[in-house]
């Protein structure tokens, strides 16, 4: 998909059934039952000797059906499940510790450790200038600020376990904000270019499709009210845009994904090449 532009559709307006049908069933996307916007995250290209595992990224996991289950572990190759939600989240909309997946570890690390201090409407509301991408930087810098635990973890895994072929899941409510952060992440410091970074995170938007109708209920107040209505549909948006205006953030703020682990996770140099190196297949 070269033309990004249809990414950039409101979510108050449905895709095309073809688009989406096609679409979902090409790479990046699996199709794994009972889990909605799966699909890999671009890497470069492994040689065929290679053994690096699989890394996926999703939407919430807890409607997972037993044969759901079995693709991700026995023929995906999921070894871990990491699940950003926070508490509360998992209270509401089901968690994923009452998994029991052989051979898969689930991890609950939230990405959002402080509820928020104002209510959504006013959260929502920061999403009105240019098109919400300004919301979405500052969203998205306090993820990378509370989120240290969790992407740690994740990196952990990818430094230690993906060389063996072991996979991981990284999921969210929507596979959209944290786990897009997460997908950023992992694709800058692996020297992905912005642009594949961007498509990676507007693919969200055919991704959550399938969803688009349980989104709108759950946020119908906000979607209704003349007041926000607008800032509300770019807060549950992911246009390219916001996510080239939060690498350039990354970059400014953290000094790259490099930065961001050396100084914020507390990685070390050796770490990080390691990492670069699992996830390219390259030594460093």
């Amino acid at each position: 998909m070269d033309d990004l532009s249809i990414l950039e559709t409101s979510i108050l307006q449905p895709l095309d059934p073809e688009f989406v049908e096609k679409t979902l069933s090409s790479p990046p996307f699996y199709q794994v039952q009972g889990v909605f916007n799966v699909r890999g995250i671009p890497l470069p290209p492994a040689p065929p000797s290679a053994t690096r595992g699989l890394i996926l990224r999703s939407g919430e996991t807890n409607r997972i059906t037993p044969l759901g289950e079995i693709h991700l572990a026995q023929q995906l190759g999921i070894s871990k499940i990491f699940d950003l939600r926070s508490d509360k989240e998992r209270a509401k909309f089901g968690s994923d510790s009452t998994l029991a997946i052989p051979g898969v570890e689930i991890v609950c690390v939230p990405a959002r450790t402080a509820e928020p201090k104002d209510d959504l409407k006013t959260i929502f509301g920061r999403f009105g200038a240019n098109g919400g991408d300004e919301g979405f930087v500052d969203a998205y810098r306090a993820a990378l600020e509370q989120g240290k635990k969790a992407y740690r973890r994740i990196f952990e895994f990818l430094r230690d376990e993906l060389p063996s072929g072991s996979g991981c899941l990284i999921h969210c409510t929507g596979g959209k904000d944290r786990t897009g952060i997460a997908a950023m992440l992992i694709l800058a410091v692996a020297g992905v270019s912005d642009e594949e970074i961007m498509k990676d995170y507007a693919l969200t938007r055919v991704g959550g499709e399938p969803m688009r109708e349980i989104t709108l209920a759950r946020f119908a107040e906000l979607l209704q009210d003349p007041e926000i209505a607008e800032s509300s549909a770019n807060a549950l948006g992911c246009r390219p845009s916001a996510m080239r205006a939060t690498l350039g953030m990354l970059h400014r703020e953290y000094g790259g994904a490099a930065g961001y682990l050396e100084h914020h996770l507390e990685f070390s140099n050796d770490d990080v090449a390691k990492i670069v190196g699992n996830l390219t297949c390259k030594s460093m």
